[in-house]
């Protein structure tokens, strides 16, 4: 059953001078230089924590945290490349069914500020938002005002999320980093288990331009004794997360080593793949841990340290013949693409690693779990089928492409894409080439980020050149791949009609540009219907 966006609240005055103040706090010239290198400290973001009264929360790097006497609210925190926020939402919901209260906060939104704090999945109400805005002002001045500086917007909305779950009384805190791991405003708090999704190449102007470097300031999240999750089995951005927990002193937990998914069942049912149903269901295969973090089975052998850790037994069985996993899991999933099975598998392992069982109500939660803008599919009846994903570096658009090729090969497939200048457009484009008939170039206009549409019809004819036959000695291009079009809703019109009845349109590339054609294609789905 579709889910559709919500219904928008009726907006106050004083929630629009509210939220004004907060964007105000957002530095567009910086973000919009792709060159520029920020300068990220987390003292300012512990004194904003210090004088909310949140102190406690507080990490200290200095010594290791005592037994947790559950007197305050537990925090999972969750970085990576790609897919961080379908762990953290994943991970909400699951620990939500399971009885608790859970505050999420995940970034950006889409729609509306107010997504981005979220308790047991509901988003702030327009009103909690202008209070709690407004609460932070006097803190903001006065800070403003002395040496520290005043607090980033993104400082401020990780604040507003604290206070938010304090006042909504969460025993749970599931954190997102915004970009990173070892400066992210996120990382000021004491955390009980920390989780890496993925590693791969983004936001390099800032992390860093080897996966290498990217893995240590996302492994920078690791806290001395709180255990660590990580979904990367891919040298050498593993051995970096390995390394730094070791230095650390936080026991890991790895995919491929300590956990391994098996039996992957798409769920197809039907000749057609444009009514196949979405999602699939596979085994988890993990070991049982105590409350310690240790394996319950004394004679398990040690972990394997496969050159490159097995994830499935269909890539490599070396797992099955040297380590044998006691627990198995039956999950299911409505989320599409293979990387949401791992997705998955580090969330309950992670909930394993800080004794929170995972059991039947939690399970069925996650198999009706629907995420906006993640390989979020609209079935327009008189239409084609369309694909709304927020994919916006190399690797989300592979998983992208992946599930494109897997359910829609020999449809006719069209592209809408526009992205931001510190993303790798070139590299995007390249990857969206082997599955797209067709793209129609644009941008977003709520963000002065984008990229000029001039500048991607040069990178497409560079695709498209680079792709021909014959491309390594042959400099002409074919241009009928690519077209530019400044509006993005007149670009999904000409996408939908060009792909055709039976044809997919696929969107992707930035999330703002996900954010301003969401609500249109929920409104199209509606009338139709």
């Amino acid at each position: 059953m579709r889910r559709f966006a919500a219904m928008p609240h009726s907006k106050s005055a004083a929630y629009q001078l509210a939220t004004r103040w907060l964007y105000d706090r957002i530095d567009y010239e910086r973000m919009a230089r792709p060159g520029t290198r920020y300068r990220f400290t987390l003292d300012r973001m512990r004194e904003l924590i210090r004088r909310l009264g949140h102190g406690d929360y507080l990490a200290n790097p200095a010594s290791k945290p005592e037994s947790d006497p559950r007197t305050r609210a537990s925090i999972v925190h969750i970085a990576g490349t790609k897919g961080k926020g379908s762990v953290a939402t994943m991970t909400a919901a699951m620990l939500t069914a399971a009885g608790h209260r859970v505050g999420l906060y995940t970034s950006p939104h889409l729609v509306n500020l107010e997504e981005r704090f979220r308790v047991n999945g509901c988003p702030a109400s327009p009103s909690q938002m202008t209070d709690l805005i407004d609460s932070m002002r006097p803190i903001v001045q006065q800070m403003s005002s002395e040496e520290i500086g005043g607090p980033t917007f993104f400082e401020l909305t990780t604040a507003i999320a604290i206070e938010h779950f304090h006042r909504c009384d969460c025993d749970f805190w599931v954190l997102e980093t915004g970009l990173g791991g070892r400066l992210d405003s996120t990382n000021v708090f004491q955390s009980n288990v920390s989780l890496i999704s993925s590693i791969g190449l983004d936001h390099q102007h800032v992390l860093g331009n080897t996966v290498e470097k990217i893995a240590k300031e996302k492994a920078g999240i690791f806290k001395p004794g709180v255990p660590a999750v990580s979904g990367v089995t891919r040298p050498p951005a593993r051995d970096v997360i390995r390394d730094v927990a070791q230095e650390v002193g936080a026991p890991l937990v790895e995919l491929g080593r300590d956990f391994q998914i098996e039996s992957i069942t798409d769920h197809v049912s039907g000749a057609d793949p444009l009514d196949a149903a979405w999602g699939s269901s596979f085994e988890l295969a993990h070991r049982r841990w105590t409350r310690d973090n240790k394996p319950a089975e004394s004679s398990l052998p040690s972990p394997i340290d496969p050159a490159d850790a097995p994830v499935t037994s269909t890539e490599n069985s070396a797992a099955d013949a040297t380590t044998t996993f006691p627990a198995r899991t039956q999950v299911s999933l409505s989320l599409e693409g293979q990387h949401q099975i791992g997705n998955a598998a580090i969330a309950i392992v992670a909930l394993n690693q800080i004794g929170i069982s995972v059991g039947p109500e939690s399970l069925d939660a996650l198999s009706r779990l629907q995420i906006e803008a993640r390989l979020e599919r609209f079935r327009l009846p008189t239409g084609p089928t369309v694909v709304l994903d927020a994919a916006h570096n190399p690797d989300s658009i592979a998983a992208l492409v992946a599930t494109i090729r897997s359910r829609f090969a020999g449809r006719k497939t069209v592209g809408v894409f526009g992205t931001s200048v510190d993303k790798d457009a070139n590299a995007m484009l390249d990857g969206l080439h082997v599955c797209l008939d067709q793209i129609i170039l644009t941008r977003y206009h709520g963000n002065p980020r984008f990229v000029p549409i001039e500048t991607l019809a040069a990178a497409a004819q560079e695709t498209a050149a680079n792709n021909a036959p014959g491309s390594s000695t042959n400099t002409n291009t074919d241009e009928t791949w690519f077209a530019t079009e400044d509006d993005p809703l007149t670009a999904c019109q000409t996408a939908i009609e060009s792909a055709g009845e039976d044809g997919v349109v696929v969107i992707c590339g930035s999330f703002f540009l996900a954010a301003e054609l969401r609500p249109w294609l929920s409104g199209l789905v509606m009338q139709e219907c």
